[in-house]
């Protein structure tokens, strides 16, 4: 884990609030697990606290983050122009660890997409893909996954299956044969609507779980969650996580 400054090479608008953003860092970051992220400070001097971001690509000095706009670091982010300087502080926090299975199946929501974009990238033909976003403009966000053939649902039926990931994983899952084990990142709703799908099975599965974070380094606390784990109940998202085993979190 290091601080690095860098330089915005790339920022890119995907679809309407949603950025591919790239770094050319001033020296190579340490080798990143997937589900890793990074603290970032936003350029401009405006917004105090870094922002953090998974790490959706990561070679040599360049770095890549998807980000979806959604408040006021991510809308300053949004209009930085190349060449401005930034701090890298990362990798931080642990990620997905990948057991030999009969398959593996990923399942995304949203910007979800960009916390397990380098697991599937490791996983390549291995993963089966469940993708579920609001609209097929948002499928632009995996054109590089479409050799997977992934499983697309939308919310409005403007492709694929009308209706949550989770159903449509749901119509699926039974057909699924061997030793599975599920990763997955996305909204509250939609982890709660996995781990009830899986929980007669207890299907393993390792979830990217989203928070806000201050420090990301496990110092201010203001990220933690609840677990059943009876003696130490609250672990921080940034240290401990941000990937759990989803049947030990509480939901």
């Amino acid at each position: 884990m290091d601080d690095i400054e860098g330089r915005i090479s790339s920022n890119k608008l995907i679809i309407p609030n949603y950025y591919l953003l790239t770094i050319k860092l001033s020296k190579p970051m340490e080798r990143a697990v997937p589900g890793q992220f990074v603290m970032l400070r936003i350029p401009g001097g405006e917004v105090f606290l870094r922002r953090p971001f998974g790490i959706y690509h990561c070679e040599g000095r360049d770095l890549t983050i998807m980000y979806k706009v959604v408040g006021k670091g991510t809308e300053r982010l949004s209009s930085s122009q190349g060449n401005e300087i930034v701090f890298v502080l990362g990798p931080l926090g642990k990620g997905f660890h990948v057991e030999k299975r009969d398959r593996y199946v990923v399942v995304a929501g949203g910007i979800g997409i960009a916390g397990v974009h380098s697991l599937i990238k490791r996983l390549n033909e291995k993963a089966t893909l469940f993708f579920g976003c609001s609209s097929k403009e948002e499928m632009t966000l995996i054109e590089d996954l479409e050799h997977l053939n992934p499983y697309i649902s939308t919310m409005n039926g403007s492709y694929g299956y009308k209706g949550d990931v989770v159903a449509l994983l749901g119509a699926h899952l039974q057909t699924m044969k061997g030793n599975i084990e599920i990763f997955t990142c996305g909204p509250g709703l939609m982890l709660k609507g996995l781990k009830a799908l899986i929980e007669n099975d207890r299907v393993p599965c390792q979830a990217l779980v989203e928070e806000r974070m201050a420090c990301g380094l496990g110092l201010c606390f203001g990220c933690v969650i609840e677990t059943d784990d009876e003696a130490e109940p609250f672990r921080r998202v940034c240290k401990e996580g941000p990937v759990f085993d989803l049947w030990q979190i509480r939901l």
